[in-house]
């Protein structure tokens, strides 16, 4: 058996091309006081085609024809017309009888709480295009779709209800909460086995709804379900998707969203995920990925050796970069701006105190003699009274430092800025700079600027970005 959850829209229903004009105006004059005397008038594209259906907003619509239904000498359903809605019922009306349709569960809309009589005024305003008048209309056209199937038992109709603007219909976050509810009230509890299929036909409404839809199906049904979409300019042609396409889709963003945090080992793990049922060989494309990735992941363990014949195979700056000494200490006061972005305070002061100590060492000949920070400065850093940066390297943060890490306690980002004797964050990467700088004699602006990791997380992001998942494959 499948169960079928559909979402309504503006365009679900529309006049035929040859509707009966002189029956709408009958029936418009009559509820034209309810319509706040907007003159709503079918309308279509100025030079459309002859089979070209008018469109009326949905609220209308329904206001319009739904009192008229019962009386057959008018024959509504003559003058009524269902792309979207014919497409998806002939193809659940073709499946196998294991497959058959048992319950049908239509998402309709109502948004008059959610805008006052002013709003009303605007004959543009959402509230005209709500579904939930069609509801009439939609249960007469279900009952004549799926014969088998009884209105309230097998059919049922669930109204998504915005009581305000802040939790309107396009409101992508409101909309998900309002959807979910939906679900969890209606539709999770009527006892779905796990061997149901579940199509969703997301399409019709805002985007936020369709969103909402799929998300929560996913997050509900996961592998149960199968997305039946189609195009209402190519009529009879409904494509059912399957959910691991989208959950490949949703993945995918997800991994977009790791990478902007730096967490070069979570978008490794979805693209594992994402290619492992590959059965061809990775593209030239998604081993640039994956490599990419690998770097990555050797940078942020600070494992710079591995990281540095990784990049050098492939970029001649990385090459000739990496055979100087004092490199590695800018990969780890770069690291150091990566664990602060990511709140992770304590690493932030770790990485950009180890980044000057471990290039003063590096400078130190004496390798078998452990000198203290005042002491080494003194030794390796020729005229270090001329750098300020320095002095307080010196004479406070060493000290600062001794004092944080002798506590079983977490930092807050004030006392990394405090430790550096900086104000702020700008001031923090200012001051390690130019301990750097004066060091290795080298004149860099920007930590990001002198790290050859900064080149890779944006040649990763574009390589990502631009990364198309495998087609889909069309079920039929």
């Amino acid at each position: 058996m499948s169960i079928w959850i559909v979402t309504t829209g503006n365009s679900d229903v529309k006049l035929n091309p040859n509707y009966n004009a002189n029956k709408w105006q009958k029936f418009y004059r009559m509820v034209r006081s309810e319509l706040s005397n907007h003159l709503f008038e079918p309308s279509r594209l100025k030079n459309a085609p002859a089979n070209e259906p008018y469109t009326v907003p949905a609220r209308v619509m329904g206001m319009v024809y739904s009192p008229q239904l019962n009386d057959e000498s008018f024959n509504i359903f003559d003058d009524l017309y269902f792309p979207l809605l014919d497409t998806f019922t002939d193809f659940l009306n073709k499946l196998d009888k294991k497959e058959k349709t048992k319950k049908v569960i239509v998402i309709t809309t109502n948004q008059e709480n959610a805008f006052d009589d002013h709003d009303k005024k605007n004959n543009k305003c959402p509230y005209w295009q709500d579904t939930c008048q069609l509801i009439p209309i939609l249960k007469k056209y279900f009952q004549q779709k799926f014969p088998q199937l009884q209105t309230d038992k097998d059919i049922h109709f669930l109204e998504l209800k915005a009581n305000s603007k802040t939790e309107g219909l396009d409101n992508w976050d409101q909309c998900l909460i309002l959807v979910n509810k939906l679900f969890q009230e209606n539709i999770t509890n009527l006892g779905i086995k796990e061997y149901t299929k579940i199509f969703v036909s997301h399409q019709a409404g805002t985007p936020a709804i369709s969103s909402a839809v799929q998300f929560t199906s996913l997050a509900n049904f996961e592998k149960q379900v199968q997305f039946l979409v189609s195009n209402e300019y190519d009529q009879g042609n409904a494509i059912p998707i399957p959910s691991s396409s989208y959950l490949q889709g949703m993945k995918l963003q997800e991994a977009k969203e790791l990478l902007d945090r730096y967490d070069y080992s979570g978008v490794d793990k979805i693209f594992t995920e994402i290619w492992k049922n590959k059965k061809e060989f990775l593209t030239e494309k998604e081993k640039k990925i994956k490599d990419l990735l690998a770097m990555a992941i050797q940078w942020n363990n600070a494992n710079f050796d591995d990281f540095a014949k990784s990049r050098s195979t492939i970029n001649e700056d990385a090459k000739k970069r990496t055979q100087q000494r004092w490199w590695t200490s800018y990969e780890a006061a770069y690291l150091a701006v990566i664990r602060f972005i990511q709140g992770n305070y304590v690493e932030a002061l770790f990485h950009s105190f180890r980044a000057v100590e471990g290039l003063l060492r590096d400078k130190y000949n004496n390798k078998d003699a452990h000198k203290g920070i005042p002491d080494l400065v003194e030794i390796v850093v020729q005229n270090w009274q001329l750098s300020d940066d320095i002095k307080v390297f010196k004479n406070y943060t060493s000290i600062e430092r001794n004092n944080l890490f002798h506590n079983l306690r977490g930092l807050e980002k004030e006392e990394v800025f405090k430790a550096w004797n900086t104000k702020d964050y700008n001031g923090w990467q200012k001051r390690v700079l130019g301990c750097l700088n004066f060091i290795s004699g080298q004149n860099f602006t920007k930590l990001k600027d002198a790290s050859l990791m900064s080149s890779v997380h944006e040649e990763l992001k574009t390589a990502i970005n631009n990364y198309q998942l495998p087609a889909i494959v069309i079920i039929s």
